[in-house]
């Protein structure tokens, strides 16, 4: 069964020179039988689809969705139409003379390319990684396994740590992988929450995000607001659903900070140590929520005592000019990421647990949740397998340094299990 789509996003790119990288769309399909409540994924046909003129498809070989994305360089906005993608639905348990209802979901992704990078700045950091017991950065050089520890040739944790190894399973950044632009917003969440069933979206649901509608016709208060108050609960079950995953610290900084690009000590993640604080917003929560003062505002969080002067996330990818930006005024990450090191912050695999050592790259989310509303990989079910990375909004006096790329203030924070309005949600796949 053909499924035609199309799809439309600004601030498109890609280059083949210096980041060698695009951006993209991760486009899955949900369905369900007429007369059934109960929302399901499609698994795809992984040869037969057509892609707009200008856009090339891949399809994963386990066939969960698909990545749209430019043929060819360029920049500006995109917006393709007349996209098909084959939904093998007998393998779904769907029969010929069955009717049914499907609906197409798409969320703006970053391609990161494989390749050396470093770990640290060799700066002074929070619990920084270094290379052995010196200061200075660490260089993943491929996709082996990585020791751990203070001698030559070992990755230094900083900061305690469990295991003398990395194993090649896990997701150490160098192999290619594909990252959320943005922080997911109220929108997409609801959308999720929307497509489950009621006693799954129950747990996932957080009241500070939405109108006073109800299930399964929530109403985000800001469609375009960064999405929080949740736990890793939330973020993973959210990933399974989204036939995506949870993405390491050593992928955070990579993805920050780029392939064979020697760290700035103390960098933020644009790339320089420079910070501008957001005063103020023009049209506060509207669609077209911006920058207010000082025009010059690249970050948004909270003064060193707690207080203002934005009380709540911003639109996703508000720092995005659409004249004269450079990566720094945009508050960008190497590969044009946005807001990862401001707004919310972002969960990510801890590297210094066991829990966290044994997720698996390769292992993405099938489309589905337990009747719990959480996610059935095992792996991802331990709240010690994650921390936190980058910073946020809301914050004391060590907001600022926590938005530096390599500060791992909270990568092995205890507390990711509850929930908070300071964490937000990104999510990754390896790329096929």
């Amino acid at each position: 069964m053909s499924v035609g789509f199309r799809v439309a996003w600004e601030n498109s790119w890609r280059t083949s020179t210096n980041e060698s990288n695009y951006d993209g769309a991760w486009v899955f399909i949900k369905f369900r039988k007429n007369g059934t409540s109960e929302w399901r994924h499609c698994t795809l046909d992984g040869t037969a689809f057509s892609a707009s003129p200008g856009s090339d498809i891949t399809v994963p070989t386990d066939r969960k969705g698909a990545f749209l994305h430019r043929a060819s360089d360029g920049i500006g906005d995109v917006d393709y139409a007349g996209n098909s993608l084959t939904w093998a639905y007998g393998e779904d348990g769907v029969l010929d003379n069955d009717s049914v209802q499907v609906k197409v979901f798409a969320i703006e992704m970053v391609y990161i390319p494989a390749g050396a990078y470093y770990l640290g700045s060799g700066g002074s950091e929070v619990n920084c990684f270094r290379a052995g017991a010196t200061n200075s950065a660490f260089l993943v050089t491929g996709p082996a396994a990585i020791p751990l520890g203070n001698t030559a040739g070992s990755l230094n944790l900083n900061s305690g740590g469990a295991g003398t190894l990395l194993p090649a399973t896990y997701p150490n950044g160098y192999a290619a992988y594909w990252i959320m632009k943005y922080e997911s917003s109220q929108q997409q969440f609801a959308d999720f929450l929307n497509h489950l069933m009621l006693a799954q979206a129950t747990p996932n649901y957080t009241s500070s995000n939405f109108t006073g509608s109800t299930h399964p016709a929530f109403q985000p208060l800001v469609a375009d607001r960064a999405y929080n108050d949740l736990g890793i609960a939330q973020a993973t079950a959210f990933a399974d659903w989204a036939a995506l995953r949870p993405f390491s610290e050593l992928e955070f900084e990579k993805a920050c900070r780029g392939v064979n690009i020697q760290p700035v000590m103390n960098e933020y993640v644009w790339g320089s140590t420079t910070i501008t604080q957001l005063l103020t917003l023009q049209n506060d929560g509207l669609v077209n929520e911006d920058v207010g003062t000082p025009l010059g505002a690249n970050a948004v969080y909270r003064n060193s005592n707690g207080s203002g002067p934005i009380a709540h996330p911003v639109r996703v990818g508000l720092f995005a000019r659409t004249t004269g930006s450079t990566r720094e005024l945009s508050g960008a990450t190497y590969y044009g990421l946005m807001n990862m090191g401001d707004n919310l912050h972002e969960f990510c695999i801890y590297a210094g647990s066991v829990s966290g050592q044994a997720i698996d790259a390769s292992i993405h989310g099938d489309g589905y949740l337990d009747a719990a509303g959480a996610t059935d990989i095992g792996s991802w079910a331990s709240a010690s397998a994650f921390g936190v990375r980058g910073g946020r909004y809301y914050g004391g006096a060590t907001t600022n340094n926590e938005m530096r790329t390599s500060d791992r203030t909270g990568a092995g924070n205890a507390s990711v299990g509850g929930g908070s309005n300071q964490r937000g949600i990104r999510l990754a796949r390896t790329a096929p």
